[in-house]
């Protein structure tokens, strides 16, 4: 989960160093037919808190944003299980998903135990809403046919012809998918032969593969001026579903393409052997 520290009045669990403690969460989505099911699970270890979840002064919140139709909504629950439906109508592309605790009243002089030696005699009001502990943030694709433990390489990457007559490919991240920009000379041979199944790993290997690997090397820096573009978001789902996050770009570039040396160097065998 992805973690967003940013100013708070008063000591926040999960905000950088504030509050000793963890809030962990997990979390899945179904896609259905008519309705998203998200499926949420918190681990929480932090005294104060627990006690007002049990309470029911503060309560686990799931925080649901879609930037494609400006959907957002809050899900509320005093379980630390607990499943959420959206209609599948409200969300599209990427969608947001944050982790929270939230006062559910009004609390004054609010105290928690671990805080920070800075916070040392302070108390402070809290209302309904207010942050108390944050669990990061994670995010996946509204789509049915989006699998991103078998990404189609097309929904991120599109190879087209460019403006020069010869010279090295260039690549546009600016779009919502990676352009590769052949010369004229290079998509003339590049069409002759893309639909050859026994060449596929050869192609992988030399246009695909290096740009991928520094479209993840983007997605790792999170560059700002590409992370709202949806190759972006889609290729931060892939790297997080297949357990890629934090490896070195070029062997999960390797990983989401499948091996494509290894398919390479076969494919060139099987060549080079119906050549003799």
């Amino acid at each position: 989960m992805k973690a967003k520290n940013i100013s708070y009045p008063y000591p926040v669990l999960g905000n950088d160093d504030d509050v000793e403690g963890k809030l962990d969460a997990s979390f899945k989505h179904m896609l259905k037919r008519d309705n998203i099911v998200l499926k949420s699970c918190f681990s929480l270890k932090n005294k104060t808190l627990e006690k007002l979840i049990k309470e029911k002064k503060a309560t686990y919140t799931v925080e649901v944003e879609c930037p494609s139709t400006f959907y957002r909504k809050l899900f509320s629950t005093f379980e630390s299980e607990a499943d959420f439906i959206l209609p599948s109508t409200v969300v599209r592309e990427h969608v947001s998903v944050g982790f929270f605790i939230r006062a559910t009243k009004t609390m004054a002089k609010y105290e928690i135990i671990g805080h920070h030696s800075d916070y040392k005699g302070f108390k402070f009001d809290v209302g309904p809403g207010d942050v108390l502990a944050l669990g990061g943030y994670t995010s996946f694709i509204a789509e049915k046919d989006f699998d991103p433990m078998q990404p189609a390489v097309s929904s991120l990457i599109a190879i087209k012809q460019g403006n020069k007559d010869t010279g090295p490919m260039e690549i546009d991240y600016s779009q919502d998918k990676i352009f590769i920009k052949l010369s004229h000379k290079d998509h003339k041979n590049y069409s002759q032969i893309k639909g050859r199944t026994t060449i596929a790993g050869v192609l992988h290997s030399s246009i695909v593969l290096p740009v991928l690997a520094d479209a993840i090397r983007l997605v790792i820096d999170n560059d700002e001026e590409t992370q709202e573009r949806h190759w972006f978001r889609r290729l931060e789902v892939i790297l997080r579903q297949q357990e890629l996050e934090g490896q070195d770009s070029l062997i999960s570039a390797q990983k989401v393409l499948r091996a494509p040396i290894e398919r390479c160097l076969a494919d060139l065998v099987e060549t080079a052997e119906a050549d003799e």
